[in-house]
């Protein structure tokens, strides 16, 4: 069977584009939708002891958390980059390129795209964070994303909170999926790398009052929507192959 062959030896039928749409969709939603804030209000005060005024886990913490779920994380999907880069380096200079190290092209694409975006909303967005805001003890009043869109408050420099930046790391593992024969793309193992290591990156921001659930799942959303244009452009690329 094919690498790029689905059940059955038939091609599968890609519906990456309902993908994208659902995702861009939820993007969209997150993002005007007023409403959302009391649902990161409610489930950011389960971080947050209001009686003592510290998040579960201080933003300054540099232990072992912060070793194995700012730190840690953070090299490890380095280290599987990097490692990733070198093997095709040493495929393409042997001159034994296949469909799979194409695939994998793509999922490094998916790897750097998702934390580069996300770093440049960051930058140009101005959104607080949990912990900078009056409600959590912080300094400055809440500024949502709808509000900067809408031009209700200036921007600030000192506000990046907006999307979720130290979970694209892990989130951009979702490349994991363009690896997939086309057949088993739905399965959950190759959904796993990603949703594990974004939401352990993510909830431990959270933890930190620096960021809210819907920062995460922005995020989170556009590892998927850049996951599946990959594996749209691949499967039509190949497609294209296979008749000419």
């Amino acid at each position: 069977m094919s690498y790029f062959t689905g059940i059955a030896g038939r091609p599968a039928r890609p519906r990456f584009g309902v993908e994208i749409g659902i995702g861009l969709g939820a993007i969209a939603l997150l993002t005007v939708w007023p409403s959302v804030h009391a649902v990161d209000i409610a489930v950011q005060a389960h971080f947050f002891d209001t009686g003592a005024a510290h998040w579960l886990i201080p933003p300054d913490d540099r232990g072992w958390q912060f070793r194995i779920f700012y730190k840690g994380l953070k090299i490890a999907v380095g280290l599987v980059g990097g490692g990733a880069v070198l093997w095709l380096i040493a495929r393409a200079t042997m001159r034994r390129w296949t469909a799979f190290d194409t695939c994998l092209v793509g999922a490094l694409c998916v790897l750097g795209l998702t934390p580069l975006i996300v770093g440049l909303l960051k930058k140009v967005t101005g959104v607080s964070c949990p912990a900078q805001e009056l409600f959590f003890g912080g300094p400055y009043a809440h500024v949502a994303i709808w509000d900067r869109l809408l031009s209700l408050v200036p921007y600030n420099t000192h506000l990046r909170c907006w999307p979720a930046g130290h979970a694209s790391a892990g989130f951009g593992l979702m490349g994991v999926r363009v690896l997939a024969p086309l057949g088993e793309r739905l399965l959950l193992r190759y959904w796993a790398p990603g949703l594990v290591a974004g939401w352990g990156l993510g909830l431990y921001q959270m933890a930190r009052g620096q960021h809210y659930l819907s920062h995460t799942v922005v995020t989170m959303a556009l590892a998927i929507v850049l996951s599946s244009l990959v594996l749209m452009i691949l499967d039509r690329a190949m497609m294209q192959v296979d008749r000419g």
